[in-house]
């Protein structure tokens, strides 16, 4: 399986995101997205510029999926609503903001911290209630926790393995 690999806007998602594909290397293969503004020091990424990087990161690729948090959830809908981007299933963590959930979705798992301070499991759950994505998904709580980091390797690379196998 092949996984591209989403991270966060800020520039410590990059250890993160290194991480986190060292431990799916174990079992697949992918590519992380690099953003420019890390480099720059601009505070935000440029999603115009991130979308014609991932363009060419999946063109001719027929199978693959996506691992995202934070911003590079947002940056996944807005490839895969213009359909510039097309993975077979989703693992988004630390989801932003619920007003991506009226794009269409592939398949996907929404791993969210409970108290999130950028939007919190109740926020998302609520939410996924009422404007559910059009194919299925699954919400799974990391219950108790208070940040918007998503460290426990272990259990994303659980996740990673059975779902995007099936």
């Amino acid at each position: 399986m092949h996984i591209i690999y989403l991270p966060g806007n800020s520039v410590g998602n990059k250890a993160w995101i290194e991480k986190v594909k060292a431990e799916f290397d174990k079992f697949s293969t992918g590519e992380i997205l690099y953003y420019d503004h890390w480099q720059t020091g601009q505070k935000w990424l440029n999603l115009t510029a991130e979308s014609a990087k991932l363009a060419k990161m999946v063109d001719g690729q027929k199978e693959y999926f996506v691992f995202a948090k934070s911003a590079g959830t947002g940056l996944a809908i807005k490839n895969i609503f213009e359909k510039k981007f097309s993975p077979k299933k989703a693992i988004f963590c630390g989801f932003p903001t619920v007003r991506y959930l009226a794009y269409p979705l592939p398949p996907t798992i929404f791993v969210q911290n409970e108290f999130d301070p950028v939007c919190s499991f109740e926020k998302l759950e609520k939410a996924l209630l009422t404007t559910p994505p059009v194919a299925p998904y699954q919400l799974i709580k990391n219950a108790g926790l208070h940040s918007h980091d998503y460290d426990d390797f272990d259990q994303l690379a659980m996740l990673a393995k059975e779902f995007f196998k099936s």
